[in-house]
C-alpha cells in the first residue's frame, strides 16, 4: 500500500471510528481488533464489503471512497462517477493496483 493511500485510508478509518475505540469499530465490522490494526499498518486490506462499511461509517459512499483513492483526495461528494470515468482513472494505477482493484470488484459481485 502506498504511503499516500495508507494515510488516506487511516483518515477514513478514523472518521468511521469517530469517538469509539478501535475494538468497538472492529466488532461493528465483524472482524478482530488485530485485523483492523493490520489494515492500518498496511499489512492487509479490507474486503470490498468491509471497505464499503468503513466508507459508509465515515460518511462516504463506496464510490466516494474509491474516488478518493484514485484521485488522491480525501473529499466527499454527492455526485457519482460513471464506470467510464472510473476506468479512465484506473489507468493511472500501477499494474498491481489495477489487479487489486479488479479483485475487489469481483469480490463485490
Amino acid at each position: 500500500m502506498s504511503e499516500q493511500f495508507g494515510e488516506r485510508f487511516r483518515e477514513i478509518v478514523d472518521r468511521a471510528k469517530g469517538d469509539r475505540s478501535q475494538s468497538a469499530l472492529a466488532r461493528e465490522l465483524g472482524v478482530s481488533s488485530s485485523t483492523v490494526q493490520k489494515w492500518l499498518s498496511g499489512n492487509g486490506f479490507p474486503s470490498s464489503e468491509n471497505m464499503d462499511k468503513i466508507a459508509k461509517k465515515a460518511g462516504l459512499s463506496g464510490i466516494d471512497a474509491l474516488r478518493s483513492y484514485l484521485k488522491g483526495e480525501a473529499e466527499s461528494s454527492a455526485d457519482t462517477m460513471s464506470p467510464e470515468e472510473i476506468f479512465l482513472l484506473s489507468k493511472k494505477l500501477s499494474k498491481e493496483q489495477r489487479k487489486r482493484l479488479i479483485e475487489l470488484v469481483l469480490e463485490d459481485l
